[in-house]
């Protein structure tokens, strides 16, 4: 009978953001940054897009050579407000997170229980929720002083 130790299996989600911003993944368009390069980076990715309009912005869904679905919310005036992501793999957080990367990382770096599968990072200049396991990660971010006027948290999906 074969025995399996948990000792060399992954600690927790904060080794494993730790880990994602050194793998290089496709690259997409930055939270809080221009939605510019969103078409250039579906290409170069070799994934599959497409975006729906909304009252007042826009939701890019990008499907990853991986499976991941990432959403990319547009404001009207082309930034990113929100992203969400949801599969079997992280996509590459500190491109998709921008320089709200290093307050997410700090964040992940404090003891937070013991609850090592799950962070929720809530600050005046990003809210982010991540969970999950292997094969099934999901997550949120977003920038408040982005949201479009009227725009309700709960279309965030």
């Amino acid at each position: 009978m074969k025995q399996t130790s948990r000792a060399g299996k992954v600690p927790g989600l904060a080794l494993g953001i730790a880990l994602a911003g050194s793998v290089t993944l496709p690259a997409f368009a930055t939270l809080g940054g221009d939605a510019a390069s969103v078409d250039a980076d579906v290409v170069k990715m070799k994934a599959q897009s497409r975006a729906t309009p909304a009252a007042g912005y826009t939701v890019s869904e990008i499907t990853l050579p991986t499976g991941t679905v990432v959403r990319e919310y547009i404001s009207a005036g082309g930034r990113v407000f929100a992203v969400t992501w949801k599969g079997p793999a992280v996509p590459d957080l500190q491109q998709t997170l921008g320089s709200y990367f290093d307050v997410m990382k700090a964040a992940a770096s404090v003891p937070h229980g013991a609850d090592h599968h799950h962070l929720s990072v809530t600050t005046t200049d990003l809210v982010l929720q991540t969970g999950g396991h292997m094969r099934a990660h999901v997550g949120k971010a977003y920038v408040p002083s982005l949201l479009p006027p009227n725009f309700s948290l709960d279309e965030i999906k």
